[in-house]
């Protein structure tokens, strides 16, 4: 006999629509699978839980710590962030197979957080060098890029935090309480070469030097044929940062917050913006550079000043700078790092890397590695496996639209798991040509 759930229901404004609850095992995640796939072959995710100091008892353990770790990074690629929503998503074939490959359902909310809190530091620091890891395997694999000048691109974040978490601090710049995670972008392919939580009243180069420093010299040591450059904002512009750019042998543009000093030298400048402006009525930008020493500073270093006046009054920018070039140049080289922002907001908007809600400031700490994990193989996916493609400059919330949120029905033979997708899907095309990159790649 049937149970009332399984008895078709029809409906009043169209009779002839009836709905039952028969069609079988059904996914909306099935072009996760060509991220799994990506993943394999070049064996991103395939050994993280080397780098994962497991505690647990192995005989109460059910799930393996690489499936949990796949499982937590392959639902922030698909738009999960909470560990919350593992306990729907347990049961999803798709995520169930790229999580372990054998169908069974998967960890739920608290195995989640309870893997989360009991992560020491030493595993965190281990994933926070994925990052570069994943960068220079990738970076061999490019003769056509062996000798470009790198770019690091430094920024910080305000994560807002709520109720009583560790290390949330009042900022008074963001007027909030908050987190101050400390990120390190390369700038050509966006990928998240470094990050680190830090405290919300930690600010400046607080924290920066520890993560800048074996950066700089693992990208030496496995890229020694390519220079390297800073860019980052005033906020960074301090002597340690430059000392330390220096003395790497690395150039830099960082921006200089404005004071009378600064503003003195450019005095001659302003007057001649000015004087165009009355002329001409039309905006003027103008460029010029000196010879500066702050108070702080062993020595003096270039500054190269911009002016540009308009209707909308007077804008002096400064940026200290080591590089070669016309302070024109220095400016639309330093602009670039604009760029780092859209990084900052694909990390926060599309991938949730702003979700630290975990009351332990170490549990928070690990999460920020597995937004950014997820962050950078949806970067690499995009940067390998769709250049040339419609989707090459997507962003990642694009990506999941148009090519990972598939649905289609699940069927299990003794042999096979079938993902059976719509015939009439618009999106066939490109996803028959993604599954030819896919098996063109070797493995490294």
């Amino acid at each position: 006999m049937a149970t009332e759930c399984d008895t078709p229901f029809s409906f009043r404004f169209q009779p002839k629509l009836v709905l039952d609850f028969d069609g079988g095992q059904i996914t909306g995640e099935a072009g996760l699978i060509l991220v799994r796939e990506f993943d394999e072959r070049l064996g991103l995710t395939a050994k993280l839980d080397a780098l994962l100091i497991d505690a647990r008892d192995r005989r109460y353990v059910t799930h393996p710590a690489l499936t949990l770790l796949r499982q937590r990074v392959y639902q922030i690629a698909a738009g999960y962030e909470d560990a919350n929503d593992a306990d729907f998503l347990r049961n999803d074939p798709v995520l169930c197979a790229v999580a372990n490959g054998r169908g069974q359902a998967l960890a739920s909310q608290p195995t989640l957080s309870r893997l989360e809190n009991a992560v020491p530091w030493e595993s965190i620091r281990a994933f926070a060098r994925l990052g570069l890891e994943w960068f220079c395997r990738v970076a061999r694999r490019e003769r056509k890029r062996q000798t470009d000048e790198l770019v690091l691109d430094i920024d910080s974040t305000a994560d807002p935090t709520h109720g009583s978490q560790q290390l949330s601090f009042f900022n008074a710049h963001y007027d909030t309480h908050m987190y101050h995670p400390l990120l390190i972008f390369e700038a050509a392919s966006g990928l998240l070469l470094a990050a680190t939580l830090r405290a919300g009243n930690v600010a400046g180069i607080g924290q920066l030097l520890p993560l800048l420093r074996p950066l700089v010299t693992q990208l030496r040591y496995r890229l020694p044929q390519r220079a390297i450059a800073l860019r980052a904002d005033g906020e960074f512009a301090k002597p340690n940062l430059l000392d330390y750019a220096e003395y790497a042998g690395c150039s830099y543009a960082i921006g200089m917050p404005r004071n009378p000093k600064l503003e003195a030298r450019a005095q001659r400048l302003r007057r001649r913006s000015e004087q165009r402006w009355q002329q001409t009525s039309k905006p003027v930008r103008l460029y010029n550079d000196f010879f500066y020493q702050a108070q702080s500073w062993s020595h003096p270093r270039r500054i190269a000043v911009k002016c540009e006046v308009n209707a909308l009054g007077v804008n002096l920018r400064f940026v200290v700078t080591n590089r070669v070039g016309t302070p024109e140049q220095i400016f639309d080289w330093y602009n670039q790092r604009g760029q780092a922002e859209n990084f900052i907001k694909e990390l926060k908007n599309d991938l949730a890397a702003d979700r630290l809600s975990c009351p332990a400031y170490r549990a928070n700490a690990f999460r920020l590695q597995l937004h950014g994990l997820a962050h950078n193989l949806l970067v690499l996916f995009r940067r390998l496996v769709l250049n040339r493609t419609e989707l090459a400059r997507a962003s990642v919330a694009q990506l999941r639209l148009r090519l990972f949120k598939l649905g289609a029905r699940v069927r299990r033979s003794v042999r096979r798991l079938w993902f059976h997708l719509a015939s009439g899907w618009p999106g066939q095309p490109l996803f028959r040509a993604v599954l030819k990159r896919l098996a063109a790649i070797r493995a490294p």
